[in-house]
């Protein structure tokens, strides 16, 4: 029976309009602190997707600058080659050239002997 006199002024506080300006004004409150929080967890994920944002894009650029001197290098590696294989080349034909003028006694006649000369 204690509990029930206990309850009724609370009841007849809560339904009077001072009551009700305490139950709005507490309602108020603690949706503003739930909506303050909600709104910091929002601007942090904001912030924190800007940020990988822009490392992934310095990564992107990163990794574009090393794909042209990869195509740069390779490119010029692939020069290079080509001029070595014709550089041999050349030099197989030479050797073929001298190898047609040795006779086969192995003897090296006037004109490879002047030409070697040169060298």
């Amino acid at each position: 029976m204690n509990g029930v006199l206990f309850l009724r002024p609370l009841l007849r506080f809560f339904t009077s309009r001072t009551g009700i300006l305490v139950l709005i004004g507490f309602a108020l409150f603690a949706w503003h602190k739930i909506d303050k929080t909600s709104a910091v967890r929002l601007a942090v994920t904001g912030y924190v997707a800007d940020v990988e944002l822009s490392a992934k894009n310095a990564e992107l650029a990163e990794l574009k600058r090393r794909s042209a001197v990869f195509a740069s290098a390779n490119r010029n590696l692939l020069s290079q080659v080509a001029e070595a294989d014709a550089d041999a080349e050349a030099a197989n034909q030479e050797l073929e050239h001298y190898v047609s003028t040795v006779d086969n006694d192995c003897a090296v006649d006037g004109a490879l002997l002047e030409r070697l000369g040169n060298r």
